[in-house]
């Protein structure tokens, strides 16, 4: 009986064993799995020093980097990570001194094709700038790399001050790396026209002299003399305005017929302005541009007897008259040098209202001599 009893036991002992371990397994919770093994937390050895880490880049490659640190082999430190938008040089080199932080590590992936890391011990005082080539997708070599890199300068920076940078160096090489690099400038295929060059600088004053020519009358066909121009101007790119006033002196011209004969001289005054356009800028550029302007013109006409000495006809006195004057023109500069260059202008000027000279005889008024309204004329000049 006693051996049947065990026996009874033992079976239900076993009965209510198997009963037992489906509520365990429901109830009270999976056991962990072992250190080292998948899914595993990161091994932290007891007093650590921690590791600051700051990520920068795209969120989806931050989190991968994270994951493969934190199952890197880094059980020598407690890490602790922070993202930034973007890489900070001044906070890098900020002097600090973070309570409980022994390292700081920034990781920078803006570019897909390098990964920057910038290391640096609590004061700021030493440093390790390591740059990574990636494959541009940060696929799981690239991670790794970059773990690998992260524990050997944390090692390296920690165990071996030597190695390290100080601040001077440190933020030379930054900088550098930073500075976008300097393009060089495309040369142009074979057979291509070069780029312009840049337009001569001008000086905003000019003073210029010049001879000029102008049809007058039927009568008197051309009168002509010398003349001064000033210039005030800016120049912008390829082109130039200006404002000049000018002056000229037209030589005396005599009209004579057998009843009276007339003296004329003529003093031009003119305000213009003006626009020119460099054709091919350069030191030697040829400008070409239009002249736009009033004045005034100043004729003095002093009566002679005719040529045939006729007594019935008085001379008056001589008088001077003042005419308002329209002005038009085309403009081309040549610089001979960078301070002289030759300038012409082929011109037309207007007298709104009708310039004569009129005859007055007993029986009323007949004119002597007409100013054509309109009066081309050409000028050459130079300026400096």
């Amino acid at each position: 009986m006693i051996t049947k009893r065990a026996g009874i036991g033992i079976g239900l002992s076993a009965a209510l064993a198997l009963a037992a371990a489906p509520a365990l397994a429901d109830g009270g919770g999976a056991v962990p799995p072992a250190p080292g093994a998948p899914g595993a937390p990161p091994v932290v050895a007891s007093g650590a020093p921690v590791v600051e880490l700051v990520l920068t880049g795209a969120a989806g490659d931050l989190a991968a980097l994270r994951k493969a640190l934190e199952s890197q082999a880094l059980s020598a430190f407690t890490l602790r990570f922070r993202t930034a938008p973007r890489f900070d040089a001044t906070a890098l080199f900020a002097a600090r001194a973070v309570p409980g932080v022994a390292l700081s590590c920034w990781i920078d992936l803006s570019d897909p094709r390098r990964a920057a890391l910038y290391f640096t011990d609590p004061v700021a005082d030493r440093f390790l700038v390591r740059s990574i080539e990636l494959s541009g997708r940060f696929d799981e070599l690239d991670r790794e790399s970059v773990a690998q890199v992260v524990e050997l300068s944390l090692r390296s920076l920690r165990e071996d001050a030597r190695s390290s940078l100080d601040r001077e160096q440190a933020r030379a090489l930054i900088l550098h790396e930073a500075a976008p690099p300097k393009a060089a400038p495309a040369e142009p295929p074979a057979g291509a026209p070069a780029p312009p060059a840049a337009a001569a600088p001008r000086r905003a004053l000019e003073v210029g002299a010049f001879y000029g020519v102008t049809a007058h009358s039927a009568e008197v066909g051309l009168t002509h003399g010398p003349g001064v121009r000033v210039a005030l101007g800016a120049s912008r790119g390829w082109h130039r305005l200006a404002v000049d006033a000018r002056f000229q002196y037209q030589f005396e011209r005599r009209y004579e017929e057998p009843r009276i004969g007339l003296d004329l001289r003529t003093m031009t005054l003119r305000a213009d302005a003006s626009w020119l356009h460099a054709v091919a800028p350069g030191v030697t550029s040829l400008e070409l541009g239009a002249r736009l302007g009033a004045g005034l013109d100043r004729v003095d006409a002093t009566p002679r007897p005719g040529s045939d000495g006729a007594a019935t006809i008085v001379p008056a006195g001589a008088s001077a008259s003042y005419a308002l004057v329209l002005a038009a023109g085309l403009v081309a500069r040549l610089p001979l040098t960078r301070e002289l260059s030759l300038f012409t202008e082929l011109f037309v000027d207007l007298d709104p209202a009708r310039v004569r000279y009129d005859l007055a005889l007993e029986q009323g008024t007949e004119t002597v001599l007409a100013r054509y309204r309109f009066r081309p004329g050409l000028l050459l000049g130079v300026e400096l």
